[in-house]
């Protein structure tokens, strides 16, 4: 082969070489009479149609496996698409579901928050009035026992007139 040469073009010539050599010994077999030759020529012949068929075949066989090929290369592609299609999906929903997730968390802090500050607020008003109540209790008994003293000292008071009493009697 020279440099640049298609390498079908060598085939090709082969086959015409072949098939005019067929038809040179058809020729020549059929004038000399010669029916062997005129049978190798057409043999000759149809072996360079047959090897032209077989060339077209492979070429055709050829261009359906790079058919072929594309296809299934077209498929591939297809199909990592619809998996990437199907992981971003996913991904998606997992990000949606997290973020779910964490509004829900933050929903349950903040309730909880509120809750524990209801009760702080709820335990402060009840200690306030515990001790409301505890100041009332010491200014009662403060008061009862500053009338209990009152008491005692107007019973003091009424012994010792009872007795002045007594004595002015007795006196008599």
């Amino acid at each position: 082969m020279t440099d640049g040469a298609d390498p079908t073009d060598t085939g090709k010539t082969a086959r015409i070489g072949t098939r005019v050599a067929g038809a040179v010994k058809q020729a020549a077999g059929s004038v000399a009479g010669n029916e062997q030759l005129r049978a190798e020529g057409e043999l000759q012949a149809e072996q360079a149609d047959v090897a032209k068929e077989a060339k077209r075949a492979e070429q055709h066989a050829e261009q359906k496996r790079r058919e072929a090929e594309a296809q299934a290369r077209s498929e591939e592609l297809e199909v990592e698409r619809e998996r990437l299609a199907a992981q971003d999906a996913r991904e998606q929903h997992e990000e949606r579901a997290e973020a779910d997730r964490q509004a829900e968390q933050q929903q349950a802090r903040a309730d909880t928050a509120r809750r524990e500050q209801a009760v702080s607020q709820t335990a402060a008003a009840q200690e306030g009035q515990v001790r409301r109540d505890e100041a009332d209790a010491v200014r009662e008994r403060a008061a009862a026992e500053g009338r209990a003293r009152d008491e005692e000292v107007r019973a003091e008071q009424a012994r010792v007139n009872a007795q002045a009493l007594e004595q002015v009697e007795e006196d008599r």
